[in-house]
């Protein structure tokens, strides 16, 4: 996995083939999020940010760049959604598991998942309050939410209504909740 956290105008203009230029002019349209840097007033992209921007105008991902968008917050602990782990690690993801949502805030604000996998049978985790708190923190705003369903949810729109990107039942198969994960992922 790449160590890149932060690209340069020229470095976001060579993966795109344009020039810096106009790489500037995305960032000052505010079609590209980027900060500046104290003194000459540098810009620097987010590698996230500039995945996202290539996503939204589909154009291509470099492979280097695309596996830093792999990493996977897994909040759950049954044994079967915790052994999707090693099925999900081997299809390139890079995955942490929370088995609270103490340990899920925290992986969340340091370990900036592209993607978070919540288990709504998890004892003291209210889903609609952690969707809620999500999709309200603009810093969230990319990420992705797989939500797995209570036993016996028949309703899976209402978790859809209040944020999930989707929704998979609790008894699906490991195989079944990987492709899912997967779909979302490369969307």
């Amino acid at each position: 996995m790449s160590d890149v956290h932060v690209l340069t105008t020229g470095e976001a203009a060579r993966y795109c083939g344009v020039n810096f230029r106009t790489v500037i002019r995305w960032i000052e349209r505010g079609q590209l999020k980027a900060y500046k840097l104290p003194g000459r007033g540098d810009h620097r992209i987010c590698v996230d940010d500039f995945v996202g921007f290539l996503r939204d105008n589909a154009m291509p991902v470099p492979a280097e760049l695309g596996a830093a968008t792999r990493k996977i917050l897994l909040v759950a602990d049954s044994p079967e959604l915790v052994a999707a782990r090693q099925l999900l690690q081997q299809a390139g993801g890079e995955v942490d598991v929370a088995g609270d949502s103490f340990s899920a805030g925290a992986l969340l604000a340091t370990a900036k998942p592209a993607m978070l996998v919540l288990d709504t049978n998890l004892e003291g985790v209210n889903g609609f309050q952690i969707l809620d708190a999500i999709r309200s923190r603009s810093e969230f705003a990319s990420l992705s939410v797989l939500v797995v369903a209570p036993q016996g949810e028949t309703n899976q729109q209402r978790w859809l209504d209040a944020g999930a990107d989707a929704v998979v039942a609790a008894a699906c198969d490991r195989n079944e909740l990987v492709g899912r994960i997967n779909l979302l992922l490369d969307a």
